[in-house]
């Protein structure tokens, strides 16, 4: 049941007075008659309230599980997006190292062959001067072991 309040009533509800004792602040004696129809008054209000408080926690509550399931599952496809990345990252690794190794086998091939050209070039220079060079070595050794002294002079 509503009923009409004064504004005396209404500043009463906000001024009761203290517990008997000591002088404090000046105020009026609480009013319990006027208390009691005040929450009578308030009840469905805060009924209506109470049920708006349910909701929200319900709310609340369904929030979070959907946060966790949306955490989970951001989780679970960053797992998957690391473990693809480190498959592209080892067979990158893979694969550089076998174009690596391809060219160090170039390479080597390469320096193999120059030296192979090398070699083949000294042998032809050493193949030419041996003609013209043997006889003025056996001179010089005829001359070592038999002594004749011919060996030295010879070209």
């Amino acid at each position: 049941m509503l009923t009409v309040m004064t504004l005396q009533q209404f500043l009463h509800r906000f001024r009761p007075a203290g517990a008997p004792g000591a002088a404090g602040p000046a105020a009026v004696p609480a009013d319990r008659t006027a208390e009691a129809e005040a929450e009578e008054e308030l009840r469905p209000v805060l009924a209506v309230l109470a049920t708006a408080d349910a909701e929200a926690a319900g709310i609340r509550a369904e929030a979070a599980a959907e946060a966790a399931r949306r955490r989970r599952h951001a989780a679970r496809a960053a797992d998957r997006i690391v473990a693809a990345a480190r498959r592209r990252a080892q067979d990158a690794h893979a694969e550089a190292f076998t174009a690596a190794r391809a060219e160090a086998a170039r390479a080597a091939e390469a320096v193999t062959a120059d030296a192979r050209r090398a070699a083949d070039a000294l042998r032809a220079r050493a193949l030419e001067r041996l003609d013209t060079v043997v006889p003025s070595i056996v001179a010089i050794a005829l001359d070592d072991v038999y002594g004749t002294g011919q060996g030295r002079d010879a070209p």
